[in-house]
């Protein structure tokens, strides 16, 4: 019987220096950063992200809706993910502190976020300039614990792989 692989729990500086979440934050992917609400429900946003020493690292707006979130309840969950078709599948979800990071060192990481993301000629563009200018503030999670899951190595993986079994994910149209 192939069962699923079961997921690994981390704590602490285990998790950055984990090789399976080393190579999936090292990987330029989307994560979804989860918040709390004040009501208590869940608030989920696919970001960009980078690594900052023993932290992750993301950009966004001071007026958003997480940054309101991560003031009233500064923790938040971190999920990445490199999910292929069939079971190759791997993951992380990092759960930690987050702090709201302003002024000259938030303007440090958000740069380093964005030179991730987008070559830095389509940064001098003058509709890319205004939307990342939006930017104004960062977050900072630091690691304290993460599950995590790699199924590209199981039975049922490598049997999808040797027979073509697996359908392909299908991407949206863009508008």
């Amino acid at each position: 019987m192939s069962e699923p692989t079961a997921s690994r729990l981390l704590r602490g500086a285990d998790v950055l220096a984990d090789p399976l979440v080393r190579s999936l934050v090292d990987a330029r992917l989307v994560c979804v950063l989860a918040t709390a609400e004040a009501d208590g429900r869940i608030h989920a946003v696919p970001m960009w992200f980078a690594r900052d020493g023993d932290a992750l690292v993301l950009a966004t707006g001071s007026r958003s809706r997480k940054v309101s979130n991560v003031r009233q309840a500064p923790i938040a969950t971190f999920l990445v993910h490199d999910s292929r078709p069939g079971m190759e599948v791997c993951g992380a979800t990092i759960r930690g502190p987050v702090e709201v990071v302003g002024g000259p060192a938030a303007a440090r990481i958000v740069e380093l976020v964005h030179s991730r993301y987008v070559d830095a000629d389509a940064r001098a563009l003058a509709p890319v300039v205004e939307f990342l200018a939006s930017d104004d503030v960062a977050l900072r999670l630091r690691p304290e614990e993460a599950f995590t899951w790699d199924e590209r190595g199981s039975e049922a993986a490598r049997i999808l792989r040797a027979v073509g079994g697996a359908l392909p994910l299908v991407p949206t149209e863009p508008r």
